[in-house]
This record gives structure tokens, C-alpha cells and sequence, in this order.
């Protein structure tokens, strides 16, 4: 060891000796005026000398007061995914967590790392979690303002940043934290330093899930499939994980062919989820749980919608959007899907649109231009990336990047957007998570009723009809439609298509209307002004005697017809279904799970649904089609990821009557 890293050296195990003196405790980060003075004493009693940096090349020992060379602690910034010096944006229990030290040195510049001391009790016991990286120490980028902070904060290298071990923050509680020995990146020897003597506290809330189930539609256009692809998949539970104030994404995915032809829109796809989710929690699905629709760019470009801008928890309410590699010059990464993912998600849980670079129909937003922060830079963000899908540790810059909720480039959640979520979803996790009972009645509480789900557009007096299904089966609707009606906002601006009239009818086999009455509709989001009005509908009707279809009328017009009535046959289901096209689960090929089926006799207004259970007991139940003609479906069958899956299949004609059989299917 050279002369001038031995006195270093010296110096530093000098100050650790005077540190440990029983009169210099760790002092709380709040009390800036006790811990000037017990820096003060401490260097006081290392005393010593100290090469001086201008004599370095000499090796000249020069007698000097320590504490010019000493390293200090500016301030401490503990953060998941955006935060403040005052720590204004809460920190969840259970998501990974970065720690910055913003350190300072007089002098020369210097490279340094160096290790973090962590504990959930004051008294301990004290783990030491090491450095990411090193931090760059320069006499320019010193000082504890927010200003002195600001170069700083806006690049990893000039902070020492750790990733706090899972364990650790896996509670509710405090944290305590409290910066351990520094040593140069090179060499032997710590570096002298007195910033391990403030001590940190911070609090982590109780941590949320989501709940989500990614619905993957594949349609053909041109003669080919398009379909989202494992990156998109990936790259979307990564986003949400990093971004979202979430200490788990509880995401199941699977894949169900789009009931209507290309292009469709996406308030046809919400009709089509959220008749899918209603069977699903009805057999069993949390009914916390949202869903969203994943759509390939590959045919055609379908603008992602969520049915409606909830402003009370409602899981219910269901979103989609597209997904693909190119098409946005700021995102390179393999998949833009993430993060459109993230924005029609946001409106599920009630956020609206922060009205920039397009973006209308929105709500306050507290930063300049859609910007993470104001010109301030009081918020910066951080993501923590995901090493197996190559995305690094990164900043987001306050003033460049801009909030998931406008229509800018370079997205992330701003703090605003970040704690509406987490206020959110505390309120949702809080619901229970059983199935709507049945309605045990019809709308009029005249007998069973029916369950309509349907997409409209409002402008060109178009529609049609997802599913009709019995309420015996999927229970009331979920979704307060018309409270969520007054909550939504309409992205158009001037309020068109609020005015429209959405009827129903009832109607017997001679086309006798039995039933007549307006039923509810929710605008969808993220229209732009030259674009139609679309909304969905999710009502129960009443199943009068002697139906036989189900009627949609805007302003008068019919828009869509719906056969039902009549009793269900049980389908039959042979006891072998084929895997073909393949080399079964883990092999080359594009694997098909085709299914067929029989019902001798069933009516034209027979329809089925079609569920999958991984699990060994069919415990859980996973719908991969409803509203079915035919009784044939084939399914990709790597989706499963076990050597075999149970299937069954539920026949009805919308009124009170399911009849429903299953099977094994061993993958091969």
C-alpha cells in the first residue's frame, strides 16, 4: 500500500475508532444541528495526518485538519419506482427497493463503493447489503440543497446505490438504514468517512397485489395468425411489477381466439372479457382479479379502451389493448405493449388521463407538459429493469420522461398517477373476493333473468351482442354501470354520445316484444376526437316465458339480435380429445388442442362456453370461450404447461338452465 492510501487508511480506521466511542450513538437524519456535532467530535478525537492530495506525487506528509478529505452523507433517498428528498411517495412492503446515498468529498475526484447497514429494529440485529456498483465522488457535485442534489440524482453513477435483499422489506414497518464503510473502487484500504453517522428511518406500507388475468386474442388477417408473443407477455408483468405500487403481480395468462373478425375494436374485445370474467368469477376466480385483452399489431392496429373510468373500486371493469416490437421510435426494448398495458390498467383503477401531447377527457395533473416532475426536479424516477430481459437499472429524468397516463413519449409513473393506484387497489384488496351470488330473479324480479354483454358504437348506430348468459350462472352484473357512467369521462371532449338511447327488447318466436326497458351502456376511454363514440353494455334482462331473442336498439335502430329460449342439451364430449400440429408441451411445434363435442338436438339458440383447468382437481376454472356456435374449438395448446389439462364445456340458451360435462385431456 502506497504512502498515500496508508495514511488514508490510518485516518479512516481512526474515525471508526472514535465512532465507536459509547458518546457518539448513531444520530435520527432529522436532527441535522446533533449530527454536525457528533461529526465534529468524532474527527476531533481521530485527530492525525493526512497526505495531502496536492503532495500525492511527492509522498509528502503534510499535517491538516481530516475533515477536509473526509467522505459525508448529502442525503439518503430510499425509492421503488419515483420519489422526492422528503419521501413524499409511499414505500410498499414487499417491492423491490433501491437505496441512493448522495456522498460528497473535498479534494480530488474519487471512485468508491461500499456497503449499506439495514435492520427492522433500531436494537438489530444490522445486515450489510454491498453496493451495486460505485459511485464517482467530484468537488463539483457536493452540497445538501436540492439544487446541490440535482446532478446527482439524475445519474446513477454519482450515487451509491443499493437493492435492499427481498426479506428485508417483505413487511409493513420501519426500515432502518445507515451507511457502513466506504473503500475505493480499486485498492485496498477504506476511505475516511463520517457518513455512516446519521441514521435513517423509513416506513413501508402495507404492500397489494394485482390481480390480473392477461387474455392473449389471436385473430387472422391476410391468411395469417397474428398473435402477442412471449416477449409481449413478459414485458408487460415486468412493467407492472417495476412500475405499479404493487408488492406482487399475481398475473395467469391465457389465450382465446377473438369472437369477431379483423379489425375489430376494442370495446368488441371488453364485451368479450368481461362476459369471460363473469363466468370466471362465477366458478371461481377472485373477483378482485381485472382483465385485460392483449391484441397483435401484426394485422392491423386496434387503439387500446377500457370500458369505462371507474370512480369506485370496481374490478370489473375491463380493459385491452395492442401490442407489438416497432412503431415507437422511444421504445427499442423488444415490446411497446408493456407500458399501453400499464396506461388502459390505470384506467380500471379509476385514473384518467393526464391531457397531454393529445390526451383528452382527463382530470387535473400537478406537474408541467405530462413531466414526471416540475421544472423542480423535485421527482425522479427510478426503474429497477429486469436482468433477463435486458433492461437495466435506469433513471427517469423529471423534466424528459412524462406519466403513463398522456400520450408522451418516454413513459413512467409519475408520483401523482403512483399513489391514486396504491390508493386504489388498498381500497380494492379490500373487497371480497368471492363471486357475485345469482340474481335468484330477473331484472323485474320476474323468474331468472339473462345477462347481456355487448359493444355499441354510438355514432354510426352499430353493435353486437358478446353473450347472452343466464344469471344462474354468472349472478348479477358486477359493475355499478350507471355510477360508473356519471364517473367516466368521454375523451372526445363536447360530450357526444352521452345523449344516445340504448334499448332492449324481448321478444317470443312471432316477434312479440315481451319486454321492453333502456339499459345501461359505459363510454370507453381513449377515444380521439375524429374517432366514433363506442361503449359496452353489461345488463340483466328478465327471461320471460316464451323468449326467444334478445334485441339491441340505439336511437331507435336495431343493432344486434341474440337467439336464447328453449332448454339446453348436455354436450357430450368424447373421453380422447387430439393434440395436433405439434410436438406436445416443451417440443418445436405450434401445438393445437382441437376439441369437438356433440348435443343431438340442441337448438339454434344453443351456445356454449369452454373452460380449462390446469390444476389436478379442476379447483380452478379458466374460460377460453364463450358465446361458441359450433362445438368445435382448437386452442394453442402451449399455454398449458402441464402433460394434461381438464376441459369442460357448459351448453346454454341464455335462460336458467346450464347443462355442462368434462373431461381429461392428456397433451401429447
Amino acid at each position: 500500500m502506497s504512502s498515500v492510501r496508508r495514511a488514508e487508511h490510518d485516518l479512516a480506521l481512526a474515525i471508526e475508532a472514535a465512532s465507536a466511542d459509547e458518546s457518539s450513538p448513531p444520530v435520527d437524519s432529522d436532527d441535522d444541528a446533533r449530527v454536525s456535532a457528533a461529526v465534529d467530535a468524532i474527527l476531533a478525537r481521530a485527530g492525525g495526518t493526512e497526505m495531502d492530495e496536492a503532495g500525492a506525487d511527492s509522498g509528502v506528509l503534510t499535517p491538516r485538519p481530516p475533515a477536509r478529505v473526509v467522505v459525508r452523507l448529502d442525503a439518503l433517498e430510499v425509492t421503488q419506482e419515483v420519489q422526492d428528498l422528503p419521501h413524499s411517495v409511499p414505500l410498499v412492503a414487499g417491492k423491490s427497493t433501491i437505496v441512493r446515498a448522495y456522498l460528497s468529498r473535498p479534494g480530488t475526484a474519487v471512485t468508491v463503493r461500499g456497503e449499506l447497514r439495514v435492520a427492522r429494529s433500531v436494537r438489530g440485529p444490522w445486515r450489510s447489503v454491498p453496493s451495486l456498483g460505485t459511485a464517482q465522488l467530484s468537488p463539483s457535485r457536493q452540497g445538501t440543497t436540492p439544487e446541490d442534489l440535482r446532478s446527482r440524482r439524475a445519474d446513477l453513477r454519482y450515487s451509491l446505490n443499493f437493492r435492499l435483499p427481498a426479506d428485508l422489506v417483505a413487511d409493513p414497518g420501519t426500515l432502518w438504514l445507515r451507511l457502513g464503510t466506504l473503500r475505493r473502487s480499486r485498492g485496498v484500504g477504506a476511505v475516511p468517512s463520517v457518513a455512516h453517522v446519521r441514521r435513517h428511518r423509513r416506513t413501508l406500507s402495507p404492500g397489494v397485489p394485482l390481480r390480473l388475468r392477461l387474455v392473449l386474442l389471436p385473430y387472422t388477417s391476410g391468411g395469417t395468425t397474428h398473435t402477442p408473443t412471449a416477449t409481449d407477455v413478459d414485458h408487460l408483468r415486468s412493467y407492472l411489477r417495476r412500475a405499479y405500487p404493487v408488492s406482487e403481480v399475481l398475473m395467469t395468462t391465457r389465450t382465446v381466439p377473438a369472437s369477431s373478425p379483423a379489425p375489430f375494436t376494442a370495446a368488441q374485445v371488453n364485451a368479450q372479457l368481461a362476459a369471460i370474467r363473469a363466468v370466471d368469477v362465477a366458478t371461481g376466480t377472485d373477483a378482485r382479479t381485472h382483465y385485460y385483452g392483449m391484441v397483435s399489431s401484426g394485422g392491423f392496429f386496434m387503439r387500446g379502451q377500457a370500458s369505462g373510468i371507474p370512480g369506485t373500486p370496481q374490478p370489473a371493469t375491463v380493459a385491452s389493448g395492442p401490442t407489438g416490437s416497432s412503431g415507437f421510435a422511444w421504445d427499442t426494448d423488444g415490446s411497446w405493449g408493456d407500458w399501453y398495458g400499464a396506461h388502459e390498467l390505470g384506467h380500471t383503477l379509476g385514473r384518467l388521463h393526464a391531457m397531454f401531447c393529445g390526451a383528452g377527457g382527463g382530470g387535473p395533473y400537478p406537474f408541467a407538459n405530462g413531466q414526471l416532475s416540475d421544472a423542480d426536479q423535485a421527482f425522479v424516477g427510478i426503474d429497477d429493469g429486469e436482468t433477463a430481459l435486458g433492461l437495466p437499472t435506469r433513471v427517469w429524468q423529471p423534466i424528459t420522461s412524462h406519466d403513463v397516463m398522456t400520450y408522451c413519449d418516454d413513459q413512467w409513473l409519475s408520483s401523482f398517477t403512483y399513489q391514486g393506484i396504491y390508493d386504489r387497489l388498498v381500497a380494492e384488496n379490500a373487497l371480497a373476493s368471492g363471486a357475485v351470488p345469482g340474481a335468484g330473479a330477473g331484472a323485474d324480479g320476474g323468474g331468472w333473468g339473462m345477462r347481456l354483454f355487448a359493444s355499441l358504437n354510438l355514432d354510426r348506430a352499430e353493435g353486437s351482442i358478446a353473450a347472452v348468459l343466464p344469471t344462474e350462472l354468472v349472478g348479477e352484473a358486477a359493475v355499478d354501470s350507471a355510477a360508473d357512467e356519471r364517473d367516466a369521462r368521454d375523451d372526445r371532449g363536447d360530450g357526444a354520445g352521452r345523449t344516445a338511447t340504448v334499448v332492449s327488447q324481448v321478444l317470443d318466436a312471432d316477434g312479440t316484444v315481451l319486454d321492453e326497458r333502456p339499459v345501461p351502456f359505459v363510454l370507453s376511454s381513449c377515444e380521439d376526437p375524429d374517432e366514433d363514440v363506442t361503449a359496452t353494455v353489461d345488463a340483466v334482462l328478465p327471461d320471460r316465458e316464451g323468449a326467444a331473442v334478445v334485441r339491441l336498439l340505439v336511437n331507435g335502430t336495431v343493432v344486434a339480435e341474440h337467439q336464447v329460449g328453449g332448454r339446453a342439451v348436455a354436450p357430450s364430449l368424447p373421453d380422447t380429445q387430439t393434440d395436433t400440429g405439434g410436438d406436445g408441451p416443451g417440443g418445436d411445434g405450434p401445438d393445437v388442442l382441437h376439441l369437438e363435442w356433440a348435443a343431438p338436438g340442441a337448438s339454434g339458440s344453443q351456445r356454449y362456453v369452454v373452460q380449462v383447468s390446469s390444476g389436478p382437481d379442476g379447483e380452478v376454472w379458466e374460460t377460453v370461450a364463450v358465446d361458441l356456435a359450433e362445438p368445435v374449438l382448437d386452442l394453442p395448446g402451449d399455454q398449458f404447461e402441464t402433460e394434461t389439462v381438464r376441459v369442460r364445456v357448459l351448453a346454454t340458451t341464455g335462460t336458467g338452465t346450464v347443462e355442462v360435462q368434462d373431461v381429461q385431456v392428456q397433451l401429447r
